[in-house]
């Protein structure tokens, strides 16, 4: 049974982050430091981490909830920037698939998967995809979605690895005429947008703080974006003498 069209473009614009690099405001203990690396780590140095808290996502607190969360603007037929969205689906118990939206028949985007049918089918051609991808025989693809690497805290937070997603991420603190600022730089991928939060630990769910793009320019900016790959270089005021502060990538679903 073919199902309802859902549309490529996000049905709801809730921004989530995802954390691509961390740098400190000053030295800190090894407890805490290792307290931070131990969130989420990839098991290969060219990807990076998406993470998923479920008391975000209210359809991932049920067994066959399933969400679609998208790095960069898309349409029906694919996405406008690098990254297909990502589905992430939950099966039975604290078991999680997290896929490719990229259909294997002609590079449709995928929807999220719906319980009622028992597949997600893709609205150009038919194709049908089991909740942990599997293609479904008869389909017009003749291979499964691309599966992610998933690990799950079992208790709130899922660790989504996304391949050829590697960030570094560096900083310094410089002296400037309008006060101390603090320095980050990070590579920054086209159509992608970024906001910086600061954390008074590890446990802080973290605040978007505002930033200037110049060393002694206005800290009015929220969003850095660019339609390029670039090296971005922003300056945050320091208003602590300790914390940490996170380049997060903007993730909406729809």
């Amino acid at each position: 049974m073919k199902h309802p069209a859902q549309g490529g473009l996000p049905r709801r614009s809730f921004i989530r982050h995802f954390v691509v690099g961390t740098a400190f405001s000053t030295i800190l203990g090894k407890k805490w430091f290792a307290t931070v690396l131990a969130d989420c780590q990839p098991s290969n140095s060219t990807n990076g981490i998406l993470q998923v808290r479920l008391s975000d996502f209210p359809a991932l607190q049920n067994e066959q909830g399933s969400v679609r969360l998208a790095l960069n603007s898309f349409t029906e037929s694919g996405p406008i920037g690098t990254f297909y969205p990502i589905l992430v689906n939950r099966g039975s118990g604290n078991q999680f698939f997290a896929l490719s939206s990229r259909c294997t028949h002609q590079a449709c985007v995928v929807p999220p998967f719906d319980a009622s049918f028992g597949s997600s089918e893709c609205p150009c051609h038919g194709s049908q995809f089991r909740i942990d991808g599997t293609v479904i025989p008869g389909s017009p693809a003749g291979s499964s979605l691309q599966r992610f690497t998933v690990n799950f805290d079992g208790v709130d937070l899922l660790c989504i690895e996304i391949p050829s997603l590697k960030y570094s991420l560096t900083s310094s603190t410089v002296e400037t005429a309008v006060g101390p600022r603090f320095r980050l730089q990070f590579p920054a991928r086209s159509r992608l947008s970024y906001q910086i939060l600061f954390r008074q630990s590890p446990a802080d769910p973290g605040t978007i703080v505002p930033f200037a793009s110049t060393e002694g320019g206005g800290a009015t900016s929220t969003v850095f974006s660019s339609l390029t790959n670039t090296t971005a270089t922003v300056y945050v005021d320091r208003t602590t003498q300790a914390g940490i502060y996170s380049v997060a990538l903007i993730v909406t679903e729809g």
